[in-house]
């Protein structure tokens, strides 16, 4: 399911980036961007250094080719469990009672298991590339459907599942800003790591976040955060 949904992204974006037609973000250091939301997710550095080391690794190789485009730190890769409040323009924190939030990620977070995901392969969309993430288990959808159900069956605000429902487990490590000036040789580092083993990670440390739309470190906030014991 989840290879199918990797294999399609590249096979429709992959094409248009050989060719010059990929999409430029042009607000990722635009101070006026003022788009936030709430987050529940969890960084791989604080769960395995050697699975991020691995991506930083590749991004490096990356970055040696085409050093423009904007790569995502080593402490800011992460994985999306689940988006509570999609990113809003204008969206400030004083506008919820952050509290109730809190309250309700603590309570999915109790007696929840690590999740264990294997990292394998990158893809791409017409504006990103990305880590190709695999649920070991069902782990992960269980962590997500218990947030979707406890945050909808409260009266809070939320957008949960408005944009699209997310079933992937990638992380986004490049965002396009400029125009590449070296498209053969990004797109032969990119083959090479196609299918490239980084690594699996048991995740045991979560966070709920208040963030802007590519989660830089710098622009969140933490509103909470759980350790789940790992298996003996």
């Amino acid at each position: 399911m989840l290879k199918t949904i990797y294999d399609k992204m590249w096979d429709s974006s992959y094409p248009k980036i050989e060719s010059g037609q990929y999409d430029i973000d042009t607000l990722i250091s635009d101070p006026s961007d003022t788009r936030r939301g709430v987050t529940v997710l969890t960084y791989l550095q604080n769960n395995d250094n050697e699975v991020s080391r691995k991506i930083t690794d590749f991004l490096c190789e990356l970055q040696k080719v085409e050093p423009e485009q904007y790569y995502y730190p080593e402490e800011e890769l992460h994985l999306t469990i689940l988006s509570i409040i999609s990113c809003i323009s204008g969206f400030q924190l004083d506008d919820i009672d952050d509290f109730s939030y809190v309250k309700i990620f603590k309570q999915c977070m109790q007696g929840s298991e690590p999740i264990d995901i294997k990292f394998e392969g990158v893809t791409t969309s017409t504006s990103c590339v990305l880590i190709q993430g695999f649920p070991i288990g069902e782990g992960l959808n269980e962590l997500r459907n218990k947030f979707r159900n406890r945050y909808k069956e409260s009266s809070l605000h939320t957008t949960i599942d408005s944009r699209y429902r997310l079933s992937t487990a990638h992380v986004t490590a490049v965002r396009f800003t400029s125009q590449l000036i070296n498209q053969k040789k990004v797109t032969d580092v990119l083959n090479r790591y196609r299918y490239f083993d980084f690594g699996t990670i048991s995740f045991t440390e979560f966070e709920l976040v208040f963030n802007n739309w590519y989660q830089n470190l710098s622009e969140t906030k933490q509103l909470a955060s759980s350790s789940i014991k790992q298996r003996v």
